[in-house]
């Protein structure tokens, strides 16, 4: 027991140095498209998070319960977004700076490319990565308050490379939203659509900006 537990350490912390690795390379270096280089970093994570920690979910949690509440939370995620980048537009001078560089940064793209990426590729690979592996990891080890927050920290944490104080606050506030509803839902199928279907909408269909 105590060896598996070990093993499943290394991995976890092997896994979670990788992301930093690759979060380095995609946004620090950003030598290469970024939308294919994120995609490439995001599938690696995810199909690790399965080879390592087994799979994510069960086709039972997949139903029509699931679905509206992801679709209700990405509303809600939004709306909370919308009032947020409001608010620290007005508090903070170098906001509206930062944010309108992080459209400039992700828009570098065909537009029916991202939107395919968003929906069938990042949303869902991240979410089986930071909720389905790593925060249930951290879980084995701490309360699952402190789960959270270490979770959403280190989510957020991929983004201090883009140099930009926004994007990693936007992270960190939305990994804290889909981590607290991990926690209740015991389940990421909706949080996939949530974070498939959110930044879709918030990149695609209705930019901040």
């Amino acid at each position: 027991m105590f060896t598996g537990s070990r093993i499943k350490n290394k991995r976890a912390i092997f896994t979670l140095t990788l992301a930093f690795i690759l979060g380095f390379i995609t946004l620090g270096l950003n030598f290469t498209n970024l939308w294919y280089s994120y995609s490439a970093a995001a599938i690696i994570l995810a199909l690790l998070a399965i080879i390592f920690g087994g799979k994510p979910l069960s086709l039972k949690e997949i139903n029509f319960k699931a679905i509206i509440k992801g679709i209700f939370l990405a509303i809600i995620l939004y709306g909370l977004f919308w009032f947020g980048t409001l608010g620290a537009s007005k508090l903070f001078n170098f906001a509206p700076v930062q944010i309108d560089s992080i459209y400039d940064l992700l828009t570098r793209q065909k537009l029916w490319i991202i939107s395919c990426i968003l929906l069938f590729v990042t949303g869902p690979a991240e979410e089986i990565f930071w909720r389905g592996f790593l925060q249930r990891w951290l879980r084995q080890h701490v309360k699952k308050e402190a789960a959270l927050v270490l979770s959403a920290l280190f989510y957020g944490g991929i983004y201090i490379f883009s140099g930009n104080i926004m994007l990693f606050l936007g992270a960190f506030a939305a990994g804290l939203f889909w981590g607290y509803f991990y926690i209740v839902e015991k389940s990421i199928v909706p949080l996939i659509i949530s974070h498939s279907l959110w930044t879709f909408m918030i990149i695609v269909l209705y930019p901040l900006i």
